[in-house]
């Protein structure tokens, strides 16, 4: 399992309840309903759609900056991929500087990620 260390903060919208209260006469939000799958406009205690129910909530800004990384990280993968695979079909005579470049960065980006130190096996 991967120890990835999360900062959680009180939701403001639920107020650290759990329980989504700020609709009209202490009922359910419309976003909250929505969040829920639930159709009609009238519901009581439902869980909270931005903290999911247990009153605390990760900033979008800290799950963006884990999120980031791996994607850039399999965007860059993939495109090698493609690239050297087009330079091997259309026979570039550039075909080995793209493979010794790609299989550097591919290399780097798997030993990375698959390797014990990050959370591998």
């Amino acid at each position: 399992m991967q120890n990835i260390k999360s900062n959680l903060y009180e939701c403001f919208h639920c107020k650290g309840e759990g329980t989504c209260r700020t609709g009209k006469d202490g009922a359910s939000c419309a976003a909250c309903i929505k969040r829920n799958e639930l159709k009609g406009k009238d519901f009581v205690g439902l869980l909270c759609g931005s903290c999911g129910g247990i009153g605390k909530a990760e900033p979008l800004t800290e799950r963006l900056n884990k999120r980031a990384a791996p994607l850039i990280a399999i965007f860059l993968v993939i495109s090698l991929l493609v690239l050297v695979s087009w330079a091997a079909v259309t026979k570039s005579p550039y075909f080995s500087e793209l493979l010794a470049f790609s299989s550097a960065i591919i290399g780097t980006v798997v030993g990375f990620y698959f390797s014990g130190k990050y959370g591998g096996t």
